[in-house]
C-alpha cells in the first residue's frame, strides 16, 4: 500500500503547476546549504547556539508549512473513507508516504548538518551519534508536521480549534505583511549571532531545551565521552519520534463521524438583533450574513485570523522598535474585509440556486447589498474596538484622526471590493457539509491579489490627506481634521455604491454562469460578455479554478485505476 501511495503523490504533483515545483525545490535546496554553512562556518563556541535556532526553526517551518501549502500534492485521508482498508493500516502507510519527496530528503539533509558540527568540534567520534540523531529528528518534524496539519482540520469542528487555527494564520499573515520589521534587527545582529551565540542568555537555555536543540546536545555528551547522557538524547528523540509518528498516524485515519457540535443554545443576539436590522429583503440578507459569519467555522475563521493579524501586527511593531504603529491594528483587520470576503458566493457553495430560483433584479440588488452590509459590519465593530485599545497602549492619541479616516475608507471600499471580486472571480471550495480542513471553503490567490491592491489603489485619496495629517505637524489648521474625515467618508460611501453597483449588475447579467462555475467546477463553458477587464479578469480566474479541478479528477481517476 505504501508503494501504491508514494506512486499516487508524484502523480498528484506532476499535475501540479511546475513552477511551484521548481520554487519549492530551490528553496529547500538554499535552507540546506544554509543550514550546512551555518554548521561549518559559525565560531566553534556559538556552533551549538546557532545551529540549534536553526534547527528550531526548521521545526517550525514545518510546522506551518503544510497550513500554506496544502492542496493537490497533500494525500487527504477521506480520499480513501469508502475503500474497505484498515483504518489503523491506512493512517501509517499516509504517514509513511509523506517521507516519500523533496520536503523529508530536504530535512534529513539539513539535520545532517550535525556531522558537520561534529567536525567543527574535532570530535569524530560524535559523527554516529550526529547521523542517527539527524534521522529520528527528521522523523519527529516530518510527522510533528503531518500531526499539526491534521488536528488543525479536526480543530475546525470546534470553537476552540477554530480559534487556535486563527492565531496560527493571523501569525503567518502578519509575518507577510510586516514580518521584516521583527527580522531586521535579528539580521542586523548577525554578525554577533554566529561569533558569540546568545552569550549565555535565557534564550540559549530555551534553544536547548527546545525540540532543535535535542540532537545538538546528544552530540554534544557524545563529544565530551559521556556515551550514557548522548543515548539518553537520542532515547528522548526515539520516544518523540514514536509518539508523534503514531499520533499522526491516529490523525490520517478517515474521519467518519459528525462534522461539527451542535449547538445547544441559543447564539448571542438571536433575540435582540433581529430588531436592529433593517426589514425588507436586505435585512433578510444582512441577518442570515451576520449569522453565517458567527456560527460558519470557516467563515469565523476568517474575522478570527484577522483580528489576531491586528494583534500580531502591533507585536511586530514593538518588536521592530516601531511601537506607535501597533495603533494601526484595528486598520489591518478592516484591510482584511477585501481578501476574506473576496469569495463569498464560493463559501456558501452551490446555496446560490436559491437566488437563481428566485432571480429578480431587486432581489439579487438585495443580496450584494446585504452582504456588503453585514462583512462592513461584522469587520469594523472588531477594528473599532482593537484600534481603540492599541491607541490607548501606544499612546498614540496625535494619530485619531488619520486612523478612524483609514478604517472608515478601508471598510467602504474593501466591501464593494469584497463582493466585486466574489461574483467576478467566484471560485468553487468544498462543499460546506463535506469540509474537513481549513482551506476547504475556496481560495483563488490572483483575486486574492488584486482584491489587496485594488482597495490600497481605491482609498488613495483619504491616504494622500492621512499622510499629510500624519507627517504635517502641529501647523495644521483645525479644519483639517474636519476634511480628512469628510473625505474619508466620501471616499468609503463612493466605493462600497460604485463597486457594490458593478457587482450587482455583474451578477444579474451573469447569475447562471456564476452558479454553473461553481455547480460543475472545472466544466468549460463559452467565454461570454463584453471583453472589458471583468470578463479578462473572471476568465483568468476560471482558468485557474478550472485547472485545479482538472488535477483532482485525474487524482481521482488514477486513484481509481
Amino acid at each position: 500500500m505504501v508503494g501504491r501511495l508514494i506512486g499516487l503523490k508524484f502523480t498528484i504533483a506532476r499535475h501540479s503547476q511546475s513552477w511551484k515545483r521548481t520554487v519549492g525545490f530551490v528553496l529547500a535546496c538554499l535552507a540546506v546549504v544554509a543550514t550546512w554553512l551555518t554548521a561549518v562556518f559559525s565560531h566553534p563556541d556559538a556552533g551549538a547556539d546557532v545551529l540549534g535556532f536553526v534547527l528550531l526553526a526548521w521545526l517550525v517551518g514545518w510546522m506551518l508549512g503544510p497550513v500554506l501549502t496544502s492542496g493537490a500534492t497533500v494525500l487527504r485521508p477521506e480520499y480513501f473513507t469508502l475503500l474497505p482498508l484498515n483504518r489503523w493500516r491506512l493512517g501509517v502507510s499516509l504517514l509513511a508516504s509523506v517521507f516519500a519527496g523533496v520536503g523529508a530528503a530536504g530535512m534529513l539533509l539539513a539535520g545532517l548538518s550535525l556531522a558537520g558540527y561534529a567536525v567543527v568540534i574535532d570530535a569524530a567520534q560524535a559523527i554516529p551519534v550526529a547521523v542517527v540523531a539527524a534521522v529520528l529528528f527528521t522523523i519527529t518534524v516530518v510527522s510533528l508536521a503531518r500531526l499539526v496539519y491534521s488536528v488543525l482540520g479536526a480543530a475546525m469542528r470546534s470553537r476552540i480549534g477554530v480559534e487556535i487555527a486563527s492565531i496560527q494564520y493571523g501569525l503567518l499573515i502578519a509575518a507577510m505583511f510586516v514580518g521584516w520589521m521583527a527580522v531586521s534587527p535579528v539580521v542586523n545582529a548577525l554578525p554577533v549571532f554566529l561569533t558569540q551565540g546568545f552569550g549565555g542568555t535565557v534564550a540559549a537555555d530555551v534553544v536547548a531545551w527546545s525540540p532543535g536543540g535535542w540532537p545538538l546536545r546528544a552530540v554534544d555528551a557524545a563529544a565530551a565521552g559521556d556515551w550514557g547522557l548522548a543515548l539518553a538524547w537520542l532515547g528522548g528523540l526515539a520516544v518523540a519520534a514514536a509518539l508523534t509518528s503514531v499520533g499522526a498516524a491516529a490523525m490520517l485515519r478517515p474521519y467518519t463521524g459528525n462534522r461539527t457540535v451542535r449547538r445547544w443554545r441559543r447564539p448571542l443576539g438571536s433575540g435582540t438583533g433581529r430588531r436592529l436590522l433593517p426589514t425588507g429583503r436586505r435585512g433578510a440578507v444582512v441577518g442570515k450574513e451576520l449569522r453565517t459569519w458567527w456560527r460558519d467555522p470557516w467563515r469565523s475563521l476568517e474575522i478570527r485570523s484577522s483580528i489576531w493579524f491586528g494583534i500580531f501586527l502591533a507585536v511586530f511593531s514593538a518588536v521592530g522598535g516601531f511601537a506607535q504603529l501597533g495603533a494601526l491594528a484595528g486598520v489591518g483587520v478592516a484591510l482584511m474585509i477585501a481578501l476574506s470576503g473576496a469569495n463569498l458566493y464560493g463559501y456558501d457553495g452551490t446555496a446560490l440556486w436559491q437566488l437563481v430560483v428566485a432571480e429578480r433584479p431587486e432581489t439579487v440588488r438585495a443580496d450584494v447589498r446585504g452582504r456588503q452590509t453585514a462583512i462592513a459590519l461584522y469587520f469594523g465593530v472588531p477594528a473599532v474596538l482593537l484600534s481603540a485599545v492599541m491607541v490607548v497602549i501606544t499612546g498614540a492619541y496625535g494619530y485619531v484622526v488619520p486612523i478612524v479616516a483609514l478604517i472608515v475608507v478601508v471598510l467602504g471600499v474593501g466591501s464593494g471590493v469584497s463582493v466585486l471580486m466574489s461574483v467576478v472571480g467566484a471560485t468553487p471550495g468544498v462543499e460546506p457539509h463535506r469540509r474537513v480542513n481549513s482551506n476547504d471553503a475556496g481560495e483563488n490567490g490572483l483575486i486574492i491579489q488584486i482584491a489587496l491592491w485594488f482597495t490600497i489603489l481605491a482609498s488613495l485619496p483619504t491616504l494622500a490627506v492621512a499622510a499629510v495629517t500624519t507627517f504635517g505637524g502641529p501647523g495644521l489648521p483645525v479644519w483639517w481634521s474636519f476634511l480628512v474625515l469628510g473625505v474619508a467618508v466620501v471616499n468609503g460611501v463612493l466605493g462600497a455604491k460604485v463597486l457594490g453597483g458593478i457587482a450587482v449588475r455583474r451578477l444579474g447579467d451573469h447569475l447562471p454562469e456564476t452558479f454553473a462555475r461553481l455547480r460543475y467546477p472545472g466544466m468549460k463553458v463559452t467565454r461570454s460578455g463584453s471583453g472589458d477587464w471583468l470578463d479578462h479578469l473572471s476568465h483568468a480566474a476560471f482558468e485557474e479554478a478550472r485547472k485545479a479541478a482538472e488535477a483532482k479528477r485525474k487524482t481521482s481517476a488514477r486513484k481509481g485505476s
